[in-house]
């Protein structure tokens, strides 16, 4: 194409309108008329006056043609006199044939009749054009523009043109297009489960996710897409939840059936406006539609816009955007969950906010952006307010406003957010999010949230399906634990700093410069529930006044933790003054507090409605035995309490008991009978040497790692029906298991893993970690090989996986052998292989690797990664896996599983491993150590695909 101001203007913009006239006989008045008429109406208008002499004109024209929406054909006396408009016709009757173009025939100086009739000069040049455009022109032609004054059709041709431009323009520009992040794909489950071209009966279809997820945007975007071209009529209903509040119901319900009817007088002659008169019912079922309702917050409101709509005309479909759930699901053909945007298309979205569309960030920026981006969570609108919000700063206030962004939220973001919790219309339920919002920072299973959280107004059952319905809580993909988004988390955080200015008169205390002040002043007052700690947040050693908690009679959750306790990442402790006599809340139901510097629990503690008591790194001496009347009680932990060597005189009340952790308890000297009617754990005296009788059926969590001197476990483990969770790492003496649940480490002696079934695999989610297990015998080589290879196929739902859960299952054990389903298998440290055609389609769900290396240098090696380049050049991280360190200098197999997101489309690919090592004293820096310090001798790859499931 040549190079001229007109063909990079259509390059970067469609044109809506091309006049197609003969120059001679109108340019200079009513076509110029007509297109200054359209320009004013800010309808792009392409008129051939704009091109240069001398330009290759025809392939710039046709481009023009084929990329504008409508084509208005002036047919004036001598239009067929010219060859070139001829040609135009030509070329504009194929494009509605071939793109549905719009072309609207209008008549200047001459009767539309001999247009029609083929009349005059028209008769021979049609006769010709049919040769060249096979169906006869009054077919191709829809002659509605008939003869009028030049300004009452100018005026016409306007109206008529934005009319039809919404049909079409709304969706179909690339413009829109480039605004709507991945919106494709998310679009074709809406039109999926629409079922447009093929259903005849009347659907209604569900958008459900949290505030500013997308919803009203995916569903703007299939409005555009179908409302003119599918549908008769159509409406879309704005913000339904507050337009039904401030103009009520029937307001509203009228201007529904006023836009689909087209008639503002169509229920003058109505006694009632009720959608279900039999009138409008009537009228209602001759008319296909297309209805959208936008942010219905409640079954009320769904049921006075709606009710009777299953008389509309076949074909027609309702859309119904919600954070509710439960306002979908009674009414509902299908719902789809719209999801969040993943990291890449977060940064896109959050770049084209905060730099423009022709702009590109410096590498530090970059760096800013990825911030953003993880902040954000995938959220689309806190990406638009906050690229917005950091459009034009320099980068010394991006790194301010970040930092400020961990305590204070975007008002923007909270505003919307705030919605969905002032739409919970139960006080205990909103108890139940505060609690989950300030206490539960990671993400947790709905039974240990009901443990805590019951007992007070609301069923915590009832309230955590609650807050899933309306997109408060979501359910992780991760063992379908439950997680809070951390925006919805900052939200509610600002619910509790607005109950009071004052931090002590506020439910919840989890700031920690907040929580310090009032326990070292003594200014607690009976508002406060529930306090949060992470004393890694602390800034200087804080002495607690004795009377600390005095006041707090209502408190029910007491949480002073270290997020990572095993690092040296906090410097600062929460001292006691002598005593902790004042904890007498009757309340308290969680109590955790890590190196807790008392040598006993206080006289005054009260056990009745106590469900979790964690102690970690204490300096607890005995755990007295009031605390064995916690009828309650499900959960102790007391890992790293090196002074504790008597822990309970008697169990026999602790029927709820469900998981013990004693892990480095090693001054422990016995654990008296546990006994009752759900059954007992006899005396264990001398803890690390033997375990003896266990018959406690509802035991799920069993810790006792470090115990080195244990050489088997009892079968009547086995009887544990409820175990879930069994470690015994660095038991370096266990030489046989039993069949139950493995998470083992270091155990040197292991032999023998037996199966009283006939499986011959064990489901295991996290992976089988046998290195340093010398002595496994070939039977157990085989069976951990199997379970690891069962899991990958079967154990869990590969297409729910997050894009965050880059490789989500590892194995490794003793070995030298690369399993036969591996079915691409190499000798050495890299791989070349030649992909099937179509191998990233829609059934792909990861890739399986599995590889054999000796462990010379296994000291240094902390991971290997995975490295490919595909037949572009283009190399990539394909993801990591963590290796334990191994003392023994034998073989191992190491197998993991990477999800298809890792992975992009190509014919060819090399794979390459790299042993790489993480320095001590820099968590975040890794070296390349190179194929000298890990023998990779041979490896496998496995494409997993959906069929593989069944």
């Amino acid at each position: 194409m040549a190079s001229s101001p007109f063909s990079s203007a259509i390059e970067e913009k469609r044109y809506d309108v091309f006049l197609s006239f003969r120059g001679e006989d109108i340019r200079s008045g009513f076509a110029t008329d007509l297109y200054q008429a359209l320009r004013d109406k800010q309808i792009l208008t392409f008129m051939d006056h704009r091109l240069k002499r001398g330009d290759e004109i025809e392939p710039t024209l046709w481009k023009t043609i084929d990329e504008s929406t409508i084509s208005v054909v002036i047919f004036s006396e001598n239009y067929t006199t010219s060859a070139w408009c001829l040609d135009e016709l030509v070329h504009i009757l194929d494009c509605k044939k071939r793109n549905g173009q719009i072309v609207m025939p209008i008549f200047y100086g001459i009767d539309p009749s001999i247009v029609r009739r083929e009349e005059g000069s028209y008769k021979v040049a049609f006769a010709e054009l049919e040769g060249r455009f096979k169906d006869r022109m009054e077919k191709a032609l829809i002659f509605f523009n008939c003869a009028r004054p030049e300004n009452e059709l100018i005026k016409k041709t306007v109206e008529d043109v934005l009319l039809e431009l919404p049909k079409y323009s709304l969706w179909n520009t690339e413009n829109c297009k480039g605004r709507l992040f991945a919106i494709q794909e998310r679009m074709e489950k809406i039109e999926n489960l629409l079922d447009i071209e093929c259903s005849i009966d009347v659907r209604i279809i569900g958008i459900w996710g949290m505030g500013g997820i997308g919803k009203t945007t995916l569903a703007s975007a299939v409005f555009q897409k179908f409302a003119y071209s599918h549908f008769e009529g159509r409406f879309y209903v704005w913000d339904v939840r507050q337009q039904y509040e401030t103009k009520g119901p029937n307001k509203l319900r009228t201007k529904l059936l006023t836009q689909l009817f087209n008639d503002e007088n169509a229920l003058i002659s109505m006694d009632t406006p009720l959608v279900g008169s039999p009138f409008i019912q009537d009228r209602l079922r001759r008319k296909k539609v297309l209805i959208v309702l936008d942010d219905v917050d409640s079954s009320v409101q769904l049921k006075t816009l709606v009710e009777g709509y299953y008389q509309l005309a076949p074909g027609s479909r309702i859309i119904v955007t919600s954070r509710n759930k439960q306002v979908l699901v009674k009414v509902a053909d299908g719902i789809c969950k719209v999801e969040g945007l993943n990291d890449v298309e977060s940064v896109k979205l959050f770049h084209l906010h905060a730099f423009g569309r022709n702009s590109y960030p410096t590498e530090y920026y970059e760096t800013l952006s990825e911030r953003v981006a993880s902040y954000a969570d995938g959220n689309p609108l806190a990406l638009k307010a906050l690229g917005s919000f950091l459009h034009s700063k320099s980068e010394e206030e991006w790194e301010s406003e970040l930092e400020k962004l961990k305590r204070v939220p975007n008002n923007d973001i909270l505003k919307v957010l705030r919605i969905s919790y002032v739409g919970l219309d139960d006080e205990g339920i909103k108890n139940i999010f505060l609690d989950i919002t300030c206490f539960f920072d990671k993400p947790f299973t709905r039974e240990y949230a009901e443990s805590i959280l019951d007992g007070g107004d609301s069923s915590a059952k009832i309230g955590i399906r609650v807050l899933t319905d309306k997109s408060l809580l979501e359910i992780s993909h991760k063992k379908n634990y439950l997680r809070m988004h951390d925006l919805i988390r900052q939200m509610g955080w600002s619910v509790v700093s607005d109950e009071h200015r004052e931090p002590r008169n506020r439910s919840r205390l989890f700031d920690a410069n907040d929580v310090c002040h009032v326990l070292e002043k003594n200014t607690g007052t009976a508002s406060i529930e529930g306090i949060l700690l992470n004393m890694s947040e602390m800034k200087r050693d804080v002495m607690m006044s004795s009377a600390a908690f005095s006041k707090m009679c209502n408190l029910r959750f007491l949480k002073i933790y270290c997020d990572n306790i095993d690092s040296n990442k906090f410097k600062f402790y929460l001292q006691i003054y002598r005593g902790l006599e004042s904890l007498v809340s009757n309340e308290l139901r969680y109590f955790q507090w890590d190196f807790y510097s008392l040598e006993s629990l206080p006289s005054g503690f009260t056990e009745e409605n106590l469900v979790k008591l964690i102690l970690r790194r204490s300096h607890l001496k005995q755990l007295e035995n009031h605390v064995v009347k916690a009828p309650n009680l499900e959960s102790i932990n007391l890992e790293g309490c090196t002074s504790l060597f008597h822990a309970l005189s008697s169990f026999q009340n602790l029927h709820k008991l469900t998981h013990l952790n004693l892990k480095g308890c090693n001054k422990l000297r016995e654990i008296v009978e546990i006994s009752g009617r759900r059954g007992h754990l006899d005396i264990v005296q001398n803890l690390s040497k033997n375990i003896c009788h266990l018959n406690f059926t509802l035991l799920n969590s069993f810790i006792t790692e470090d115990c080195k001197d244990i050489e088997y476990l009892p079968e009547s483990l086995c009887e544990l029906s409820r175990l879930s969770d069994l470690d015994l790492g660095n038991c370096s003496k266990l030489q046989k298991l039993p069949p139950c649940p493995l998470g083992l480490k270091h155990c040197t002696s292991l032999e023998t893993i037996s199966s009283k079934t006939n499986k011959s695999y064990l489901m295991v989610e996290e992976g089988l970690k046998l290195d340093n297990s010398s002595k496994l015998d070939q039977s157990t080589q085989n069976f951990v090989a199997n379970s690891a290879i069962f899991f990958m196929f079967h154990g869990k739902s590969h297409e729910h996986m997050s894009s965050r859960e880059k490789i989500y299952f590892c194995s490794w054990y003793r070995g030298d052998e690369i399993p036969n389903e591996f079915s691409y298998q190499s000798m050495g440290s890299s791989m070349n292989i030649k992909l099937p055609v179509c191998w990233n389609s829609n059934d792909f769900l990861g890739v399986a690797f599995c590889i054999v290396f000796d462990q010379s240098k296994a000291d240094t090696i902390t991971y290997v990664e995975i490295h490919y380049e595909i037949d572009d050049g283009h190399a990539c991280n394909g993801g990591r896996t963590l290796l334990g360190k191994s003392e023994i200098r034998l073989d191992h197999v190491l197998m993991w599983y990477c999800i298809k997101d890792m992975f992009t489309c190509s014919s060819e690919v090399s794979f390459k491993v790299w042993p790489m090592f993480r320095r001590a004293t820099n968590l975040e820096e890794s070296v390349d150590l190179g194929s000298d310090y890990c023998n990779i001798k041979k490896w496998g790859i496995r494409l997993i695909y959906k069929n593989d499931l069944k």
